[in-house]
């Protein structure tokens, strides 16, 4: 069964049409591979998670974007630590709940989520957070598909996509957003049969 993690599915659903066999089997050629010393966003991922246990203002992040060494990461990480400043006080007084990875099925295609991030209301809903540290737009039909697969795999929970470049939220509230299924399920099952195709090629080169 194919296996691909969310954020290199996100790659792929990004792609012009044009595009999309190129960058699914590059992205053929990555999966499966994670690798923490070559994630850029990894100090400030590790700082949300304490920020979220702890102090919950943000002060992590900036802690961790103050200590980066790498000339590459200081500026991208300060301006991510200060948009989540201006983030944080929309989870004031609620209490963190750490979830762990899950998988969803996509079409052909399985679909990895890492650990992700929830806060607990006082009425008792559950609203989990797909944090995005990546620079660059995605198209909005793109968040939203996102945000449905997250959903798929929390189907009890609100899902909330933070897009911390901007600063801005999108959520499971109010929307229906299975309307994205048939798109999701199709682009699943094309990149599974990429990914298969590529790895039937690798083996017959082999």
């Amino acid at each position: 069964m194919a296996e691909i993690y969310i954020s290199q599915f996100t790659k792929y659903l990004s792609a012009p049409p044009a595009s999309a066999e190129r960058v699914g089997r590059k992205l053929a050629q990555e999966t499966g591979r994670y690798h923490h010393w070559t994630d850029f966003w990894l100090q400030l991922k590790n700082a949300l998670l304490t920020d979220r246990r702890g102090t919950r203002d943000g002060q992590a992040l900036a802690a961790a974007a103050a200590a980066a060494t790498d000339a590459k990461k200081k500026g991208p990480y300060a301006a991510a630590a200060r948009n989540w400043v201006q983030l944080a006080p929309w989870w004031d007084g609620l209490e963190h709940e750490r979830q762990t990875g899950r998988s969803v099925q996509v079409g052909d295609l399985t679909v990895r989520l890492p650990r992700l991030c929830a806060e607990r209301h006082p009425d008792g809903e559950l609203e989990v957070l797909y944090v995005r540290f990546n620079r660059g737009r995605l198209p909005l039909h793109v968040v939203l598909g996102v945000l449905r697969i997250v959903q798929r795999a929390y189907p009890s929970e609100t899902i909330t996509f933070v897009d911390v470049e901007r600063a801005t939220m999108h959520t499971t509230r109010g929307r229906d957003l299975s309307v994205y299924d048939e798109w999701l399920n199709e682009a699943g099952n094309d990149l599974a049969q990429l990914l298969n195709d590529v790895g039937q090629d690798g083996q017959a080169a082999a």
